[in-house]
């Protein structure tokens, strides 16, 4: 048998697989051991019926041997597991000395004519279940060897007795070529039994394997972002502490002069420092709790792409910056709020980037598996020695960002199954790509939120 028979090659095992594997063979075997203990009387009673209702002097002797084996080696057992547990190799020495004496059994009983055969299938199913690969094959093979062993006895009539008394004795009536076929099906059900053990145990382990890699992989994601938080959470500190520090000091100047004819100029300055800080919260907010369910509509992408440049019209004018919107009625099935605070953001940022009397352009269009929407400015282009790194949580290149805007937004459009890049274009500046899922692209009929 071919090693990929019966023990497929696996990854290294995730952490706790083989801890896991251990309690539940051991809760296991511990079973074993009680249940053995009150099955083996009412088994060996049988069998010395058997045996003993025979003249022959050689079954009487195996019968009670095998019996009296059976229960000290059973007792022994009891003891060393309330002692010290399951050993290393207690279940594979049980389960070998299980094959063992079943197959003693056979041969006391009638060999293959023996009522005791049949267990034999069972009994190599738990070893499959329960054995690794290399010991399985040698008790499968000593198993079919030991088959194969019977039949040549029965034919050869090298033990004339061979099947008890109670049996009927002599060959049972069955001829030579029964027993061929006898000895062929038990050996086809022996390598059934081993080959859906295996398999079964295989399934299992991928199971517990799969289970294991997706506690690790979300306990990795949890402890990534715990220090993303906390990471942030210092630098979040740092960003507000300048601004409090204005806002304080215009404060204080306002209260010792409040009469001052600066006065309307140090609120407007104030005003200024909080909005900037709440939007400094509001974005670590938003990084810091769990993406919300989509709520998922028919949404024209272009119609959405025309009211993120109306709201920023105003301060594309106070910028000295244009804003174009190109591209036909397209839509897509998308959450409209999350891809307008990509849109937004996005925009935001090319208005920062493109230097005055340049254009910002917002254009969209349709391809085969996606809907597009790119945002072009003419600043200086994306930092090329930062590269995808402008996505990780903090990363900026402004002298007053949190680093969480472009991590918001690619987190969103993944949630979409989309995807969010940036490149430099080719004559200057950055191009930001928003793609989004087609679905059913085409006229829009669904109303831009």
């Amino acid at each position: 048998m071919a090693p990929t028979r019966f023990d497929m090659a696996a990854s290294p095992p995730p952490s706790g697989l083989e801890q896991i594997q251990r309690q539940e063979l051991s809760r296991l075997f511990g079973q074993i051991v009680w249940v053995r203990l009150l099955v083996i009387p009412i088994l060996f009673g049988v069998v010395l019926w058997v045996v003993f209702s025979d003249p022959a002097a050689w079954r009487r002797g195996l019968g009670l041997g095998l019996a009296v084996c059976a229960m000290a080696f059973s007792a022994s057992e009891l003891l060393r597991f309330r002692r010290r547990g399951l050993g290393q190799r207690a279940l594979a020495v049980n389960l070998a000395v299980g094959i063992g004496g079943q197959t003693l059994v056979m041969a006391a009983t009638g060999g293959l004519t023996s009522p005791f055969v049949y267990p034999m299938t069972v009994l190599i199913a738990v070893v499959a279940l329960n054995v690794p690969g290399r010991l399985l094959y040698w008790m499968v093979g000593f198993q079919v060897a030991a088959v194969w062993a019977l039949a040549a006895v029965e034919l050869q009539r090298l033990v004339p007795d061979l099947n008890p008394l109670l049996f009927g004795g002599g060959r049972a009536g069955h001829g030579d070529l029964h027993l061929v076929l006898s000895a062929s099906v038990i050996t086809f059900a022996v390598l059934a039994s081993a080959t859906i053990g295996r398999r079964v145990r295989s399934a299992f382990d991928g199971m517990l394997r799969g289970a294991l890699a997706a506690q690790q992989d979300s306990l990795r994601s949890y402890s990534e972002r715990a220090e993303e938080l906390t990471a942030l959470s210092g630098e979040i500190a740092h960003e507000l502490k300048n601004p409090l520090a204005s806002v304080k000091g215009l404060a204080g100047l306002m209260a010792q002069h409040p009469l001052d004819p600066k006065g309307a100029e140090r609120l407007g300055v104030l005003r200024r420092e909080v909005d900037r800080m709440q939007a400094i919260l509001e974005e670590f907010l938003n990084f810091s709790r769990p993406l919300v369910p989509l709520t998922l509509g028919q949404v024209d992408v272009s119609a959405l792409c025309r009211d993120v440049a109306a709201l920023h019209e105003g301060m594309g004018q106070e910028a000295g910056v244009e804003l174009r919107v190109r591209g036909g009625s397209l839509a897509v099935r998308c959450d409209p709020r999350k891809v307008k605070q990509i849109l937004v953001n996005l925009v935001q940022n090319a208005l920062e980037a493109t230097p005055r009397g340049a254009a910002v352009e917002i254009e969209t269009a349709a391809e085969p598996d996606a809907v597009v929407v790119r945002i072009l400015d003419g600043g200086p282009g994306p930092a090329t020695e930062l590269g995808e790194q402008v996505f990780d949580a903090g990363v900026t290149t402004k002298s007053c960002g949190s680093g969480l805007g472009l991590t918001i937004s690619r987190a969103l459009a993944r949630q979409h199954g989309g995807e969010l890049t940036l490149a430099a274009r080719a004559g200057g500046g950055c191009a930001a790509e928003l793609r989004l899922p087609a679905g059913r692209t085409g006229p829009a009929t669904g109303a831009a939120a």
